[in-house]
């Protein structure tokens, strides 16, 4: 007799619908388990025969087959453990495997039966209801990560004969919901930053468009706070992207009862010191990285210089695609990475730079040396470039600064009138940062002074064709915020404010002027 019975594991950071076929024959007692099962996979029959003993069950006699289809994508994790126990008790009898029909099961097993939580458990329920499994049995130590899948209907389970009670319907389900959210606090608001008038403009620009950022100045002159102060503006995730950020950190293990849900656009600041495959992700299993964690949020990057170049280098396709290709011996995973990015760097080795050349004490050369350490391809990608410099005492006085709330609401308008004009055109974008040449001419529409200055423009600073079009999205980004229904000549300019120091300081040719 061949019994089937469903669970779900991790293939990158989704889900996988796989099928546990058992098979019990008559002759010595056997157990094995085939279907390109990993060593976590293999070792489970051990885990298995043991908590079906000490549960007070009986393993069926004669060769136990186990196979875990698709039998041609490696399986790894321990969250088969139940699905292969059930599997077992259903072939001995001992279980009616009909009842279990339209149930997704996932677990680790103890030696003494318990049902032990698994990592990515997110990732899987998601998955299994988006494939039609709307029943779960899942451990009781998971239920909180799980609890906000919509439609979802959970069974949770602490041991392994609670799998009779289930079947026996002496336990009720219980249903998912998202829920309501009003917002999060604990981190610096922009509203408590005085001065820095034209640096919090270019903020609010960055995260009303999704544009990348690179801030420029002295130690001390307040770049890392007003990079902190980006979390306060951004408007929470809607329910598509927390459903997608919420199995990245699953996967990770980075859920808590106390945060089971990430519902605010993620914030990842990441060390100098970071290597490359900690930035993209790998490994095996593939582990996502910090660009994943940091999907529809904010990456980081403080000190940019200080970071290893290949490493900061190889942000350049998942700052185009939004996802990061990992390839590993026998298969390749994509990795969600449709991250801003938020850089803050000093333009030299004293920094001081742009505080004035009476108080800069760097050489020509010892300047180059900095700001050769980002690559032009990288420069290219980020939209914003703004100095910024230590306000005065006055201009800190005379600040009186939006309250938050406003700005944040600023900021969720603007995105959403970005999304309705790209989706009227039939693109897939969000923002008009996230669009091809092709499609910003589509969607973002110039008058002719303003097409005269935009080409003027980009022939002074020599842009390329990729820092040309991120100059049209910031410049679209700048009309929608002043109210304006086609770009005009004023929205080009401030736009172009935003450039002028890609050739002030890296100059056509000079530093970091590397071939795309």
């Amino acid at each position: 007799m061949i019994t089937v019975i469903e669970t779900v594991c991790i293939s990158g950071v989704t889900g996988m619908i796989t099928t546990v076929e058992t098979f019990v024959t008559p002759g010595l007692r056997e157990f094995s388990i085939i279907g390109l099962a990993g060593a976590s996979v293999k070792e489970s029959k051990n885990r298995v025969c043991a908590a079906i003993k000490n549960c007070g069950f009986e393993l069926p006699k004669g060769r136990i087959t186990v196979n875990l289809a698709p039998s041609d994508i490696r399986k790894e994790g321990t969250g088969f453990d139940l699905a292969i126990a059930a599997g077992i008790l259903s072939a001995g009898g001992q279980i009616d495997a009909e009842k279990l029909g339209g149930f997704a099961l996932i677990g680790e097993l103890s030696l003494d039966g318990l049902v032990k939580p698994v990592s990515g458990i997110f990732s899987m329920c998601a998955f299994a209801k988006k494939a039609g499994l709307t029943d779960v049995i899942i451990p009781a130590d998971n239920l909180s990560e799980v609890i906000c899948i919509d439609g979802l209907r959970i069974w949770p389970v602490g041991r392994l004969g609670e799998l009779f009670m289930v079947l026996k319907r002496e336990k009720r389900p219980l249903t998912g919901s998202l829920g309501d959210f009003s917002g999060e606090d604990g981190f610096t608001s922009i509203s408590d930053i005085k001065g820095h008038k034209t640096a919090k403009r270019a903020i609010e620009i960055a995260a009303s468009g999704r544009h990348n950022i690179l801030m420029l100045g002295a130690v001390g002159s307040g770049k890392t706070m007003l990079a902190h102060s980006i979390r306060s503006i951004l408007p929470p995730l809607c329910r598509e992207d927390v459903y997608d950020v919420t199995s990245v950190y699953s996967l990770c293990g980075l859920l808590s009862n106390d945060n089971p849900v990430i519902r605010q656009p993620p914030f990842r600041e990441v060390h100098t010191g970071i290597t490359k495959t900690a930035l993209i992700g790998g490994g095996r299993p593939v582990v996502p990285g910090e660009i994943s964690l940091s999907h529809c949020g904010v990456l980081f990057l403080d000190e940019a210089t200080e970071i290893d170049r290949a490493a900061v280098d190889s942000l350049r396709q998942p700052m185009d695609s939004g996802e990061v290709t990992v390839s590993r011996v026998g298969h390749i995973e994509k990795l969600p990475a449709d991250f801003m990015l938020v850089c803050a760097m000093n333009p030299c080795r004293c920094g001081n730079l742009l505080e004035g050349p009476e108080k800069c004490t760097c050489t020509p050369k010892m300047i180059s040396h900095t700001l050769e350490k980002i690559s032009r391809p990288v420069l290219d990608r980020i939209d914003i470039h703004i100095p910024v410099r230590t306000p005065g005492y006055a201009e800190i006085r005379a600040d009186k600064p939006e309250r938050v709330e406003v700005i944040r609401e600023r900021v969720r308008n603007i995105r959403e009138l970005q999304r309705e004009k790209i989706a009227s055109k039939g693109f897939s974008g969000r923002t008009y940062s996230r669009l091809s040449g092709e499609e910003l001419n589509a969607v973002v529409k110039t008058d002719p002074e303003a097409e005269a200055l935009l080409m003027e423009s980009a022939e002074y600073l020599s842009l390329s064709i990729r820092a040309f079009n991120k100059l049209k999205a910031i410049a679209g980004t700048i009309a929608d915020m002043n109210g304006h229904g086609t770009v005009g000549k004023d929205d080009i300019a401030e736009a172009v404010q935003y450039r002028v120091i890609d050739r002030k300081l890296f100059g056509e040719g000079g530093a970091g002027a590397d071939a795309a």
